[in-house]
């Protein structure tokens, strides 16, 4: 069945709540049997819709579907997961097959209306309680989303929860730079998912491989992942593993992708249990700067850390891990760091050019291992501790000074570690707070 939204007459005006007849067109469609639902030219305003099986949301170029901002619209559908303990969201499915969302519209977050509008210290702009993600799929089969753009979200961007079979291309994402915890692309505890062509930028991660706490029945390991020819761009970390790994992540290959204006390229960070293994970099550019300290990182190209963020949970391993043809600009240095030595091994670092240049942020000469545990709320899991000030550093907790000053490559508890072709290029003469030598490895 292929229907045309405009057959039930939606006010399409942006403001009025078209909620109800989006899902009703829906379930005409999955009552047939499945189809494609096409959203012409206009504004749609609308809280939680339900997907079913065997069904394409199609959005035309000039439609705009746009976020409700009120929270009781988003009642009727709550997703098994949460994000910042919010189950809100916009586009729901659970447990469905054969899932599309397509075309050149867009959809629209309406970010703003859920944050303050002015910064505090750290430039960070306080959400509001609850906000939603856009899209949510948990435990979905053969899902697409091709060519549309998504903008202002205020909460994580796409979702996707224990799926398989992933196809993601020609997806744009355009975040607000200022609103944290909006990551555009979270691929959590999912098998066999490509992501190919896409443009994704936000505050908060690029894209962020994870496997969260999450009730039982969506509990697995994250594996057979492809990124490939993207453009990514993040103040916190471009393309990120973790920090959430209560499964296992395996078999992961990055390559060909543009990290730029962004404060960490890449990081794998392991706290909560799962192995992460299998992990190939290749033929990626990067730029990296220093960002508002309520972002995690300081501007490292490549970063790796396990370390515990509670007394009572050991972080998982972090081994095979391999980065190749890598060229890029960096304000700080790659790092690799783990708590307890041999929880990183069998680390390549291959043909990888790095130029360093002088910041005059205070930042520079800092390496950020966030998120931490300390003695203050040892529980608290990273969201309570990680920006609490340590006495000792009047930084944040898990906030350090490089010992020596600031190297190329800095490395801490890594067993096999091998690099070779690894060209550094650094200012001369050497800028005061600068490690000696390139490494400092230990």
């Amino acid at each position: 069945m292929h229907l045309s939204l405009a057959d039930f007459h939606p006010a399409a005006d942006g403001e009025t709540l078209d909620t109800a007849v989006l899902q009703y067109a829906m379930d005409q469609i999955a009552a047939a049997g499945g189809g494609r639902l096409t959203v012409p030219a206009g504004r749609y305003r609308s809280g939680c819709l339900n997907l079913p099986s065997d069904f394409e949301l199609h959005l035309e170029a000039g439609a705009v579907l746009i976020a409700s901002q009120r929270l009781a619209d988003y009642q009727p559908f709550q997703a098994l997961s949460s994000a910042e303990k919010s189950h809100n969201v916009l586009l729901y499915a659970l447990g469905q097959r054969n899932l599309t969302i397509s075309g050149t519209g867009r959809i629209d977050g309406d970010g703003e209306a859920w944050f303050a509008a002015g910064r505090d210290e750290q430039g960070y702009r306080l959400p509001r309680a609850d906000r939603p993600r856009i899209i949510v799929f948990e435990d979905c089969e053969q899902v697409r989303l091709e060519d549309v753009t998504i903008v202002q979200a205020p909460m994580w961007t796409v979702h996707l929860v224990s799926c398989r079979h992933v196809h993601i291309d020609h997806l744009t994402i355009d975040n607000a730079m200022t609103m944290p915890n909006t990551d555009a692309l979270d691929i959590d505890s999912c098998e066999a998912v490509f992501v190919s062509n896409c443009y994704l930028s936000a505050a908060d991660d690029a894209i962020c491989i994870k496997t969260t706490h999450k009730p039982a029945a969506l509990r697995r390991p994250a594996r057979q992942i492809t990124i490939t020819n993207c453009q990514l761009r993040s103040y916190s970390c471009a393309f990120k593993i973790g920090t959430e790994t209560w499964d296992d992540v395996e078999d992961v290959t990055v390559t060909g992708c543009t990290i730029f204006d962004s404060n960490r390229a890449v990081g794998i960070l392991s706290r909560d249990g799962g192995t992460l293994r299998r992990l190939l970099f290749s033929q990626l550019t990067f730029v990296c700067h220093y960002a508002p300290p309520c972002h995690w990182g300081k501007a490292d190209p490549l970063f790796i850390s396990v370390r515990s963020r509670r007394p009572d949970i050991m972080p998982g391993r972090v081994e095979q891990v391999q980065f190749s043809n890598v060229v890029g600009v960096a304000e700080g240095a790659i790092n690799l760091h783990a708590a307890r030595p041999g929880d990183i091994r069998d680390v390549l670092i291959a043909s990888v050019q790095l130029r360093q240049t002088l910041s005059h942020d205070s930042a520079q000469g800092q390496y950020d291992i966030r998120p931490p545990c300390n003695p203050d709320a040892p529980t608290g899991m990273g969201l309570d501790n990680a920006y609490k000030l340590d006495p000792r550093t009047g930084e944040a907790y898990g906030v350090e000074r490089y010992p020596d000053g600031l190297p190329a490559l800095f490395a801490r508890g890594v067993e096999n570690l091998r690099w070779h072709h690894l060209a550094v290029e650094r200012p001369e003469p050497l800028p005061p707070g600068w490690h000696a030598e390139l490494f400092d490895v230990d």
